[in-house]
């Protein structure tokens, strides 16, 4: 209830300023009575009343007070012992190799079962029994191949390919 200012009751009725004073007493307006069990109707007289704090307050108290029903012919639920937080110990990742195979991964991220993405966007993807050989490299953008003695060097962004003499040497560009 407002401190000061006009009041609005529920019937619609307005008290002004001075002509109330708060009471514990029951409404005996009928119509005052009747409306006051209708949930939307008491929210609206709140918060047209500036008092939706308050309104939060009794809703707060209301769910707290409130049991989650139960279905008929269910049994009353057994009073659990207080549970206590469970700790689990998640084990780290297993570091990083320095190399798998042809692919030197400092900077590469694991992107699934044999994929590699570099920081720029470069997909690598390895093949092989272990996954240890060069097999695709997808990039959208610019690709600069260049021969390299006997072989090739690829650029694809911002990763290198280059051909060695027992295969391929994959990183990021030095």
């Amino acid at each position: 209830m407002p401190r000061k200012g006009s009041v609005t009751t529920l019937c619609g009725q307005v008290l002004g300023d001075g002509s109330f004073e708060a009471s514990e007493m029951p409404a005996d307006c009928a119509n005052c009575i009747r409306r006051s069990r209708d949930q939307s109707r008491i929210s609206s007289a709140f918060f047209e009343q500036e008092e939706g704090s308050e309104l939060l307050r009794l809703s707060l108290e209301q769910a707290r007070a409130r049991k989650p029903p139960s279905k008929p012919g269910e049994k009353a639920p057994a009073t659990e012992a207080p549970r206590k937080p469970l700790l689990r110990i998640v084990p780290s990742p297993p570091a990083m190799p320095e190399r798998v195979g042809e692919l030197v991964t400092g900077g590469f991220r694991s992107s699934g079962q044999g994929v590699w993405t570099s920081p720029g966007g470069v997909i690598v993807r390895m093949a092989g029994k272990n996954r240890e050989q060069f097999d695709e490299l997808v990039f959208d953008g610019s690709v600069i191949v260049r021969r390299d003695g006997a072989g090739v060097r690829v650029r694809a962004g911002d990763v290198e390919v280059r051909q060695s003499h027992d295969g391929f040497e994959v990183r990021l560009k030095r």
